[in-house]
């Protein structure tokens, strides 16, 4: 996937305007709590936001990479992003461009701030979750998959438009051990939520309700930084450290840890806790 091309349009005009410069939202930003974020609503232009839900909706069956339904991730699909429709391609392009990448710059301050080189073929951008889906609390990978380097930043942009509060599928965010749900931002269309990705960035998706015939689709971009520590500039209300950890959840009871089909979810978070320790 080519980053810096976009059909005929600028990189980022199909943005709204208001937020091609983010630097006035960065106190905003970095008072975010309980760690840094920054809600955007109406992010995509109307016109742009309408031919990309007009491509999914006319996407009955979409071809999905992967799916996911376990104690801590249930009914979730994550795409393939070679099948993922060309508006949603442009968006994805769009949010990797030299312009976004140096507007993201002057909101965290993180200078070495850079999109990944591989087109996130192993992680993918374009995610769904259906009918009593959600998604515990975790923090994701701390590393770029082919270089290592620093996961520093992520942004999440809401693409259904057909959907309504009382559906669920808000984002969560959680405090520094991921153990109490301090923020709930709630899921509207064409909302984007930008925030800082650190070891203690716990997030995850409250329950959607049953028998729900609507997709919560979102995108999903991750940005890293050439910097080993690039949090050291911030003051942060936990430790502003990084170290290198999988994608981790917390689970719930001894018995959920002792469970033969968390084996892989309870090894990820007692390796996270040692490199923690260690950091």
């Amino acid at each position: 996937m080519k980053y810096r091309t976009v059909g005929k349009l600028m990189a980022i005009d199909i943005i709204n305007k208001k937020f091609h410069d983010l630097e006035p939202f960065r106190d905003e930003f970095l008072a975010g709590a309980p760690f840094p974020h920054l809600v955007l609503d109406d992010f995509l232009t109307e016109d742009f936001f309408s031919t990309v839900t007009s491509a999914l909706n006319e996407r009955k069956a979409m071809q999905m990479g992967k799916s996911f339904s376990t104690s801590v991730e249930m009914n979730k699909s994550i795409s393939l992003n070679s099948e993922i429709p060309v508006p949603v391609q442009k968006i994805v392009a769009s949010l990797n461009s030299d312009e976004w990448i140096e507007n993201f710059r002057r909101l965290t301050g993180i200078k070495s701030l850079l999109a990944t080189k591989h087109g996130n073929t192993k992680l993918a951008n374009y995610h769904e979750m259906n009918a009593s889906g959600f998604l515990g609390s975790h923090v994701d990978h701390s590393h770029e998959p082919e270089t290592g380097t620093p996961h520093v930043l992520n942004i999440i942009v809401y693409l259904s438009d057909d959907w309504d509060s009382d559906f669920g599928g808000n984002t969560l965010l959680f405090n520094r051990t991921g153990s109490r749900m301090e923020k709930r931002v709630e899921y509207k269309s064409n909302r984007a939520l930008a925030f800082l990705h650190t070891p203690y960035s716990f997030h995850g998706v409250d329950r959607i309700v049953d028998g729900l015939e609507v997709k919560r689709r979102n995108l999903y971009i991750d940005y890293y930084a050439s910097d080993e520590q690039p949090f050291t500039h911030m003051q942060l209300p936990f430790p502003n450290n990084w170290f290198k950890h999988r994608t981790t959840f917390r689970l719930g009871s001894l018995k959920e840890h002792l469970a033969p089909k968390n084996l892989h979810y309870t090894k990820a978070l007692m390796q996270y806790h040692i490199n923690r320790l260690m950091s």
